[in-house]
């Protein structure tokens, strides 16, 4: 989704056919379409679909859109995929990639889009956060639904190689037999086995930052997920707050925006202080996934000094 965010209304001129053909648009590795690159900006993209199709580490993601409900500055903003949501996901994929052994938690979560990629990549622990009631729930069908297929298939592909690499002779020379089973064992290293209970969603209110007696692990986490959420300058101190009561010295916080004239910098003002204990460090737009570079999106990252070496606001 990518309307200004001034009426977010969002108008949908595909043409009827067009809006067909990506409706029914099979996933990529079931298709011919398999030979051609996937773009975020392709002939078939229909911001408007009940169900979007993304592709990421050779696997399909469908998310679900909620039209029914009008999307303005300040309420359903979760219910469509944000361009910004893409490009987050796509800058774990390209930039941080293998998580494994990291723990994850996405604010403002939206769609469940940066979570279930954040997931895929390994993470051992990723939590999607919404404010409580539909928020909550659009997240959890869209990563429920996606965990649990991509988790299966996952376990198929990794049980395919594993009888390759530890089956009899097939009849072949034996030299061709050494070699496919190395080639085998090569690939099994390289997938991640993935767990779809890794991957949960819980409300979560930036004024009173505390996770419900349910959730299992509440961080502090390796990486904190933000993307498109400053935009409302009223509620910059309270992710603040949020963002230091998940945070230690080893946290990394990526940020990304798109710079709509809102007030979306004045976050980064208040961060700064010396007396919040954050460092900010500004990313080249380089970073962003080529088919938006020319467009105005930032990206950074925060960490916390030290404690020793934070300045006394006293």
């Amino acid at each position: 989704m990518e309307e200004e965010l001034q009426g977010l209304q969002l108008e949908d001129n595909t043409p009827q056919s067009q809006q067909h053909q990506e409706q029914h648009l099979e996933a990529p590795e079931r298709t011919a379409t398999a030979i051609i690159p996937w773009k975020y900006c392709n002939v078939y993209a229909n911001n408007r679909s009940p169900e979007r199709l993304f592709l990421f580490q050779g696997q399909s993601i469908f998310i679900q859109q909620r039209l029914d409900e009008k999307v303005t500055i300040d309420q359903n903003t979760g219910n469509v995929v944000w361009d910004g949501a893409y490009l987050m996901a796509k800058f774990l994929e390209s930039h941080i990639g293998n998580l494994q052994g990291k723990s994850c938690l996405e604010l403002g979560a939206g769609t469940g889009l940066v979570s279930i990629v954040a997931w895929l990549l390994g993470a051992t622990q990723v939590l999607a956060t919404d404010l409580p009631g539909p928020h909550t729930e659009h997240v959890h069908k869209n990563t429920g639904t996606n965990a649990r297929r991509i988790a299966h298939e996952r376990g198929q592909e990794i049980a395919k190689h594993e009888k390759e690499v530890d089956g009899g002779d097939d009849g072949g020379e034996r030299e061709d037999v050494r070699i496919r089973r190395r080639r085998n064992r090569r690939e099994r290293k390289r997938i991640i086995e993935l767990d779809s209970d890794n991957l949960s969603v819980a409300p979560l209110d930036w004024n009173t930052p505390v996770l419900p007696e349910s959730v299992n692990f509440k961080g502090p986490f390796s990486y904190i997920l933000c993307s498109e959420i400053l935009y409302l300058p009223k509620f910059h101190r309270a992710l603040l707050k949020t963002l230091t009561k998940f945070a230690d010295d080893q946290t990394v916080v990526l940020l990304l925006w798109k710079q709509r004239g809102l007030g979306e910098e004045r976050f980064f003002e208040i961060a700064c202080r010396p007396s919040t204990g954050w460092k900010v460090q500004y990313l080249e737009r380089t970073v962003l996934d080529a088919e938006f570079q020319d467009q105005p999106y930032g990206v950074a990252q925060m960490t916390r000094i030290p404690t020793n070496l934070t300045p006394s606001s006293h």
